[in-house]
């Protein structure tokens, strides 16, 4: 028999634990789609799945992967990128292809790591100020987050352009939020969740993390990237890093306990749930989140460790 979150030991942390994990989103690339033949077999109705644009794939397999959502019932949240955008027209043409195959109401939106941008958008602020996206029904903005650096933009530039969305929130009306890039570890979240809000960030956080892909295929994509520092703090943890390459699947467990444990220690804390980058592990993953978010797991408070019991 499964314990509730209140009556198990550390109840107020699984608590926690089980409010951020209510709403978890999830990620699938277009190429990973067409290998789930039902996606109600996987989520709930109505859970956000955001749709990755890879630069390989025309922009039609990334519209006819949020048909497929909206069809199944899901909550389609396709990626842009800033930079891939030649111009307004096409900008215009893209959101009307989204909004009017899925409904989207809901973007992810991303500068890109190209090195030259295919037209008039360099970042993402201009995409915000072009007023295309309330033209075209989007109401809810996700916009890049990054506790350990972009290897493109440096620290100060950062800090300028979340000041800059933090002022078009307060100006528009659109409803904007914080999407981080996935890591290892909660100490880099925390500690840029903390230092960006002292700064005057005031939008809300959705935590990135890893889904049940092998450890291999985490750290291939961790080091692209750009989350160097939680790979170097894992090495610097009692062979961390070794024992996670050793393990056939990486579990997320220790890094959402941690930041559960932040938002119930500072009720001033923004982040508001989890999103799951599952990198090719998408029904493991969504199995696992859903466990989670039911309640059915058990935690050894001495190791910080989730047992699944469904």
């Amino acid at each position: 028999m499964n314990l509730s979150a209140s009556d198990m030991p550390g109840g107020e942390i699984t608590a926690a634990l089980a409010g951020l994990t209510s709403a978890f989103s999830i990620e699938v690339t277009p190429r990973d789609a067409h290998k789930v033949a039902d996606f109600t077999e996987h989520l709930r109705p109505g859970t956000a799945v955001y749709v990755t644009h890879l630069a390989n794939l025309p922009f039609a397999s990334a519209v006819e992967t949020v048909r497929r959502l909206a069809a199944d019932g899901m909550r389609p949240v396709p990626h842009l990128a800033a930079r891939a955008i030649r111009d307004e027209r096409h900008l215009d043409e893209m959101l009307a292809a989204l909004a009017g195959e899925g409904g989207v109401e809901e973007i992810l939106l991303i500068a890109g790591s190209v090195s030259r941008p295919a037209g008039n958008f360099d970042a993402s602020i201009q995409v915000l100020r072009s007023g295309r996206l309330e033209a075209r029904g989007i109401r809810r903005v996700g916009l890049a987050g990054h506790p350990e650096g972009n290897k493109d933009i440096g620290e100060e530039r950062l800090r300028q352009a979340l000041a800059e969305k933090n002022a078009f929130a307060v100006s528009s009306g659109l409803d904007l939020y914080l999407m981080s890039q996935f890591c290892f570890l909660p100490g880099p979240i925390l500690e840029w969740e903390e230092r960006t809000r002292s700064e005057g960030n005031r939008l809300p956080v959705r935590v990135g993390l890893p889904g049940l892909a092998s450890p291999a295929t985490l750290l291939k994509f961790g080091l692209s990237c750009g989350i160097g520092p939680s790979l170097t703090v894992l090495r610097k943890h009692s062979g961390n890093l070794l024992r996670l390459a050793a393990s056939p699947t990486y579990y997320p467990d220790k890094t959402m306990l941690g930041v559960a444990r932040a938002t119930v220690n500072d009720p001033e804390c923004l982040v508001r749930g989890f999103h799951f980058f599952p990198f090719g592990a998408f029904a493991k993953t969504a199995a696992w989140a859903n466990s989670v978010r039911d309640g059915q797991f058990t935690l050894d408070t001495s190791t910080e460790h989730l047992e699944v019991t469904a």
